[in-house]
């Protein structure tokens, strides 16, 4: 059955907004995480300060061994990506069947703590999200990345799409997502397509509802975008 224009409205407004519900918990790990982190880089500046001062007293321009120790912990301290803190993190806020799958692990190392806690605070819409995908695509390895870009994979992923779109729908998601003109056309052409290939068309659906969308497509990977937090 085709949709309503009221129906698609409520599907657009659900596009880039995934509910979720463990999201302040999240933060709160994180806010933790980053204190604990701030404070471990404070505590190894205050040691190479003492290292530092020592060899200033000791005057005899020998830096030692222990200096060196600790600088190369300060810079493993400050790196954007610390990849078994970050495990840690993950293993105490998502669900224990993510463990193994490191879902943020795609992003760019800057964002991969965002894109963490930002799945780790919704793991229905993430799974339901996946399950869109791989019903477009069965044998699709999944990535998810944060700060992806605006991207169109109705017409090649629904077989019967062509050039058609309803016009009224690209309004309300353009209006909506004035930033998006490529995710408008994907929706439009999904409400028009929705009649002659729906089994196609409702993955999308059930993806866009959920609140994310199809960044990238390529032979053996469908990439998902995080919306930011």
């Amino acid at each position: 059955m085709k949709r309503t224009l009221a129906s698609w409205q409520k599907v657009i407004d659900s596009v880039l907004r995934p509910p979720r519900p463990h999201l302040e918990r999240c933060i709160a790990e994180r806010e933790a995480y980053v204190e604990a982190r701030r404070r471990a880089i404070r505590d190894c500046e205050i040691r190479i300060e003492q290292a530092r001062s020592a060899v200033f007293a000791a005057n005899d321009g020998v830096v030692t061994a222990r200096m060196t120790e600790l600088e190369r912990e300060w810079r493993t301290l400050s790196r954007a990506d610390q990849e078994g803190k970050l495990m840690d993190l993950w293993a105490r806020i998502a669900p224990p069947s993510w463990i193994d799958r490191k879902r943020w692990r795609d992003s760019d190392p800057e964002h991969r703590l965002d894109a963490l806690i930002a799945l780790a605070s919704d793991p229905q819409g993430v799974e339901a999200a996946e399950q869109a995908v791989l019903t477009l695509r069965p044998k699709a390895r999944i990535r998810w990345r944060l700060r992806a870009h605006d991207a169109a994979h109705v017409r090649e992923l629904v077989p019967a799409a062509g050039e058609s779109f309803e016009r009224d729908v690209y309004d309300l998601a353009l209006a909506r997502h004035p930033d998006r003109p490529l995710l408008a056309r994907d929706i439009a052409y999904a409400a028009f397509y929705e009649t002659i290939a729906p089994n196609h068309v409702r993955p999308f659906v059930d993806l866009w509802t959920n609140g994310y969308v199809i960044a990238d497509v390529e032979a053996a990977f469908v990439t998902l975008e995080i919306p930011p937090l």
